[in-house]
């Protein structure tokens, strides 16, 4: 386990899971931004964007308290996080984003359009340095193919739970598995962030003191 922190700018259990199931030091920092998208943006720049603007936020929320001697919210100079990753992730289908449903019958649509057909989940994600004030930015594409659902088979599954806080409205680290028939790309990204790729970029800009290897 390395002992140089990475602060993750997300409330997501799933990534904070998967980052520490890497072998990460993971302090959750979690940013509150404006997820509308803006007219003509693709689901890729959406993503980034929305990766970049959560990374930026609690950037600055740590840049604000980092040297608070009232209230540090560290426990001293050699814990100052140097760097903060944060990541969003859509599914998209038949040209539509699809987010997290805000309620139990979008969720119930989203998964009638996915069954037994492609879809393509996207993940934009972002690093930064705060000491040398730089950042990396990507996005990543898995396509997922789904099995044919029946309207019972649907119903059960969004009477599991799994539905409500997940992009496409499924999970397919839990019950959600069985939905995927197939998938091309990186599993994680699916989950909500892309280990391969994040690591890679780690690697590009000099993040050794975090890596757990």
């Amino acid at each position: 386990m390395p002992s140089a922190t990475l602060v993750l700018a997300s409330g997501s259990p799933r990534r904070k899971e998967l980052l520490e199931r890497a072998g990460f030091n993971v302090k959750v920092v979690p940013a509150t931004i404006d997820e509308e998208p803006i007219a003509g943006e693709t689901p890729v720049g959406y993503t980034k964007r929305l990766a970049r603007e959560k990374v930026l936020s609690a950037v600055r929320r740590l840049q604000s308290t980092l040297y608070n001697t009232e209230n540090p919210g560290w426990s001293g100079e050699a814990d100052i996080p140097r760097w903060v990753v944060g990541a969003d992730t859509v599914v998209t289908i038949d040209d539509m984003l699809l987010g997290k449903p805000t309620d139990v019958q979008e969720a119930r649509e989203m998964l009638i359009r996915l069954a037994g057909r492609e879809h393509t989940v996207i993940t934009g994600f972002s690093l930064f340095d705060l000491r040398r004030d730089r950042e990396g930015l990507q996005a990543v594409t898995t396509r997922v193919k789904f099995k044919p659902l029946t309207r019972s088979e649907i119903e059960a599954y969004v009477a599991a739970g799994e539905s409500m806080d997940k992009a496409g409205a499924y999970a397919v680290q839990g019950v959600g598995a069985y939905l995927a028939e197939e998938i091309t790309g990186s599993y994680t990204n699916i989950v909500g962030l892309p280990l391969c790729q994040v690591i890679e970029m780690m690697q590009e800009m000099g993040a050794t003191d975090i890596l757990p290897f």
